[in-house]
């Protein structure tokens, strides 16, 4: 026996024995939780008893209340022990006089007589058996014991007058007794004795551990096992036995199937009303704002009130699966009782649950009382109103599993239709958090309500988004015209602000719009989250048919300063981050999208998790930082599979064959563009970025036509939906560099003159990236172009570009014999390439991690630079020699050593080669 602290009893045991031999009679009751061990202790009196010779006779596995009468006495007098050592004739008396006794029980009709002759035979055929050798008589779950059986024992016990018997019984403290006298009048027994098995402490349980698992068990590991079973052995065992289970053995505790089990087990021999609780329990803990009020609410489960819940409650304690806080301890446990709960049950208690949460906070709005409400059941309209207000607030604390199990009761209640199309939207809502692919499949039921005018405005515009997500342009046409020609005078904000970001998301709506009805381009007033989504639509709107910038960049800023991150403002935050990315304010977007992006990693939302990852890559592939672009691209299309991105799958996957192409990881890059992207993609503002990468990867592997082609049709693109803002996407910039490969300088030339005249001034990215190619075209004055290209891409934050113009800049220097400056610029060039290509760059944020400054530009301690430092810096940094520097700044040359020496001290480096880039940040504008 590998029980632990039952010295105690034991040693009683082995006292009764050694009793018996002496002819003593011993009568003992063990009591014990579930679990506890007391089975255990009537085996090793059996083995104990067996070592010695002595007869057993044992009436285990007891049936449950109901028994047929005397059913404890059959199980003993059919023990061969029994038989082997009393005359057949005594046998037969004594089964003649059980079959009479029970035949009056069963019939009703009681005889006093019958139980007195049967108790005189046993007692006889007992007295016989014991002559000579001691017996041991062993009754487990004793609690579950017929009355009569248990009637006829005490008067055996109370008539023995022979020596040698050892009566052992087993009792629970969970279960009531079938017959409470018997427990009171063994009390007045001179030979009784009553021992009760306690949990194991947690010394015991760290012994038990170290035998176990062949390791010296800590006593913080000790603590866990302790909390994880309450000191219950049955559970412990089964914890250990999971952890065996497992190579190598586990340093920490692990739930498996064993402990799963033993917790089914443990509840099977409780009694009905603990299982019930155990099972509300469950129920309670699957949401969190259920689990909290657990011991509160479990009460209101039950339909009798809290009063019947305090016992089942306490059982769940002492047994060790619930704490003393009424939560669950393990959630293998939680678990393991709702995959044995009926698919009905589970219903029945999940809306019992809610009906009592309603209570709790006080939110009975019909002023109905408890029994009336607990009466009401799963249908009506009180039950479906309740279940879909539960899915609401579970989706605002982000349990979506939560939220769907009641969206599902809420199906299962619905009294209207009204009801069941806002119980699909919600549904549908849901499991888009999770995976667009399977919101789709409810798409056609919204659609045919919203057709009837059975879908609230709020859900057809939701659906009209996820409709856009897959492309859907014709079904979001037929959703807009339905609504534009309806009239009514509530729908126009919405279905106005909707449309604002549709014509972002799908251009070629823009068309259909004006024809069905100009106005829905037009900001309209509304409420909070309306306005933001029309802001942020029109904003971007105006940006990309060449709008002011600062305008609005700063009304992005302003929305992702001041908008929640929620389903229904996603949207407008994707437009705001799309506005900072095309201004150029990539610093800006980055932190913006890393907050959103944290936050949708805390609350668990896998679509909001990868949509935001997207958009941080893009974030990354413009501020030239390759590695974490496509390490941020890859996470995308982990956390949500190609097929769920639907037209939208050009953002992540664009973003990956971009970043992989410059890399030099052609190969993954051709993999990437292996998948087959679907046709409606092309409808949609998705495939421009997709199209421009597959361009690239094309004058990587030198086709230069195919790439001309693709960079064109992103142009036609762009031209046909009137995007005309190069730093959305700078197609010609791309179609240029085909054009130079393929020998037509001229073309190449006429395109970047024309993007350079649609490119703000402070638009230093686009405008460096075309400075740069359009050296190429003018070798007159290609030195020129490219020094202002440095320039232009050193303060865009563009590195990898920036290590390209630098590279460009090196060679015409070293054509013109500038070799010393080349050589530096080479060098320079060839670090920011590595550092473009690195992923583990200081300063690059991941999808993990976005620190907030560059610690090896910056490092600590470093006192800022001046403005003249600066400057000296950065023209140190870019290869010009101090003569240069001198003669650019009109200072002197050892003013410039000067300032390079301070410089070299505040930034902690050597040398010029060392100076980091962003040294605009060093600044000291005070």
């Amino acid at each position: 026996m590998d029980l632990l602290e039952r010295n105690r009893e034991i040693n009683h045991i082995k006292s009764a024995l050694s009793g018996a031999f002496a002819g003593k009679p011993t009568f003992t009751v063990v009591n014990g939780g579930v679990g506890s061990g007391k089975t255990e202790l009537l085996h090793y009196a059996a083995e104990l008893a067996a070592s010695a010779g002595v007869p057993h006779l044992p009436a285990t596995n007891s049936p449950q209340h109901g028994a047929a009468p005397f059913e404890i006495v059959r199980r003993l007098i059919n023990q061969p022990a029994l038989g082997e050592r009393v005359a057949s004739s005594a046998m037969r008396r004594l089964t003649d006089a059980l079959e009479e006794a029970a035949d009056s029980e069963t019939h009703g009709q009681p005889h006093t007589q019958h139980r007195i002759t049967l108790r005189k035979e046993l007692s006889s055929v007992l007295a016989d058996t014991v002559r000579g050798t001691p017996l041991l008589l062993t009754v487990d779950d004793v609690h579950r014991a017929d009355s009569a059986s248990l009637g006829v024992l005490q008067e055996v016990v109370e008539s023995w007058n022979g020596g040698g018997l050892i009566l052992l019984l087993s009792q629970s403290l969970h279960g009531a007794p079938a017959d409470p006298l018997f427990h009171v009048e063994t009390l007045r027994s001179r030979i009784y004795s009553r021992f009760r098995l306690r949990p194991l402490s947690q010394e015991g349980v760290r012994r038990l551990l170290s035998t176990h698992l062949r390791e010296s068990a800590t006593e913080q590991l000790a603590a866990e096992y302790t909390y994880a079973t309450g000191g219950n052995p049955l559970l412990l065992r089964s914890l250990i036995e999971d952890a065996g289970n497992t190579e190598p053995a586990p340093a920490a505790l692990a739930a498996g199937r064993e402990y799963q089990q033993s917790v089914l087990a443990c509840l099977r021999r409780c009694s009905p009303p603990v299982v019930e609780g155990a099972q509300a329990a469950a129920v309670l803990a699957t949401s969190r704002r259920l689990r909290a009020a657990t011991p509160l609410l479990l009460g209101y489960v039950f339909e009798d009130g809290p009063r019947t819940a305090e016992h089942p409650l306490n059982v769940l304690q002492e047994i060790g699966i619930l704490d003393p806080e009424g939560k669950f301890r393990l959630n293998a446990a939680r678990t393991a009782i709702l995959s044995d709960l009926p698919p009905e049950r589970y219903r029945e208690l999940r809306v019992r649950a809610l009906h009592a949460m309603h209570l709790r906070v006080g939110q009975n709005r019909r002023g109905e009382d408890l029994p009336n409400i607990l009466g009401t059941g799963t249908s009506g309209t009180w039950t479906a109103a309740l279940l879909l207000d539960a899915a609401e607030t579970d989706l605002a604390q982000d349990e979506m599993s939560s939220a769907l199990a009641h969206l599902q009761l809420a199906m299962d209640s619905c009294p209207d239709e009204a009801s069941r199309c806002k119980a699909v939207a919600g549904i549908a809502r849901t499991k888009w958090r999770i995976d667009p692919l399977t919101a789709a499949q409810h798409f056609d039921f919204l659609l045919e309500a919203a057709g009837k005018d059975a879908l609230a405005v709020r859900e057809t515009v939701t659906l009209m988004h996820q409709l856009a997500w897959h492309g859907q342009t014709a079904k979001v046409a037929e959703l807009i015209e339905h609504f534009s020609t309806d009239g009514t005078p509530s729908q126009p904000p919405e279905l106005h602000s909707a449309c604002q970001l549709l014509i972002n998301t799908l251009p070629t709506l823009k068309p259909f719009l004006d024809r069905v009805d100009p106005a829905l381009g037009e900001q309209q007033p509304g409420t909070t989250f309306i306005s933001v989504r029309a802001r942020a639509g029109g904003s971007l709107a105006q940006l990309l048919e060449g709008g002011p910038r600062d305008e609005a960049a700063t009304t992005a800023q302003q929305i992702l300063r001041t908008s929640p991150l929620t389903d229904f403002t996603l949207e407008a935050l994707e437009c705001a981050l799309l506005i900072l990315i095309s201004c150029g304010r990539f610093e800006a977007a980055r932190s913006a999208c890393d907050t959103l992006l944290d936050e949708a990693t805390r609350r668990e939302v896998p679509t909001w998790r990868a949509l935001l990852a997207a958009y941080r890559a893009e974030i990354a592939l413009r501020e030239g930082d390759l590695a974490a672009a496509a390490q941020l691209a890859r996470d995308a299309l982990a956390i949500l599979p190609p097929t769920s991105w639907g037209a939208a799958i050009g953002a992540p996957l664009g973003v990956l064959v971009h970043s992989t192409t410059l890399l030099g990881d052609l190969d993954e890059a051709a993999a990437h563009l292996q998948y087959e992207v679907p046709e409606a993609m092309y409808r949609s503002r998705y495939c421009l970025g997709y199209l421009m990468a597959r361009g690239q990867h094309h004058l990587a592997t030198g086709d230069a036509r195919l790439a001309r082609a693709d960079f064109e049709f992103c142009g036609a693109l762009m031209k046909e939906w009137q995007l005309e803002r190069p730093g959305f996407v700078a197609w010609r910039s791309a179609a240029a560099e085909a054009l130079i490969r393929m020998g037509e300088p001229q073309q190449a030339r006429d395109l970047l003159d024309e993007q350079l005249a649609l490119t703000e001034e402070d638009d230093q990215r686009v405008r460096g990236i075309t400075l740069q190619l359009l050296a190429r075209t003018r070798p007159a004055s290609r030195p020129a172009l490219l020094e202002e290209a440095v320039d232009l891409l050193r303060a865009s934050g563009d590195t990898f570009s920036l290590s390209l113009a630098m590279q460009d800049l090196s060679d015409a220097l070293r054509s013109l014999g500038d070799t010393r400056r080349a050589r530096l610029l080479a060098d320079r060039a060839h670090a920011l390439g590595v550092q473009a290509r690195d992923a583990g760059t200081p300063g690059r944020a991941s999808a993990e991690e976005a620190p907030a400054a560059d610690d090896e530009d910056c490092p600590a301690g470093a006192s800022p630079l001046t403005k003249s430092e600066r400057r000296v810096a950065e023209l140190a940094a870019q290869g010009l020699t101090n003569r240069e520097i001198s003669n650019r700044c009109f200072i002197t040359i050892s003013t410039v050593e000067q300032h390079l020496t301070n410089v070299y001290r505040k930034l902690n480096v050597k040398t010029r080669l060392a100076l980091p880039d962003g040294l605009a940040d060093q600044a000291d504008t005070s």
